[in-house]
């Protein structure tokens, strides 16, 4: 058996129910596997149970003509990778969710959550309350 998209689908939901809950904190991370035709933007990490989920933002190389110079960057494109331990000093990528729009909900929901948790905007919004 494989997982379906549906599966993916409720499996990225439920991380991102978890996430709105606050029953798993999401840190920015640079730790991930190094794609040679992506340039990340910003990624996020959680750990839940045995996995460490990594939501990324990232732009994709696609070239226009044969040469190497030709290519522009495209995107945001977002992915979802999961990673386990499989040793006490190592970590592997398993998989990585397929393309779904579901994992672009999940990167603005886990972006938005740590802003807020920030508080980029407490003193704009303590000195608009105080008049």
């Amino acid at each position: 058996m494989v997982y379906t998209q549906h599966d993916w689908i409720r499996a990225v939901s439920k991380l991102t129910e978890l996430t709105s809950k606050q029953q798993i904190k999401w840190d920015l991370t640079h730790e991930y596997d190094d794609v040679s035709n992506e340039k990340v933007d910003k990624a996020y990490e959680a750990k839940h149970q045995k996995n460490r989920y990594v939501v990324k933002q990232v732009q994709r190389q696609e070239w226009y003509d044969a040469e190497p110079e030709d290519f522009v960057w495209n995107g945001p494109y977002y992915s979802l990778e999961i990673y386990q331990r499989i040793s006490p000093i190592r970590e592997d990528l398993v998989t990585t969710a397929p393309s779904i729009p579901i994992v672009r909900e999940l990167f603005n929901k886990v972006q938005s959550l740590h802003v807020y948790q920030l508080g980029v905007l407490d003193d704009l919004l303590k000195s608009d309350e105080s008049n």
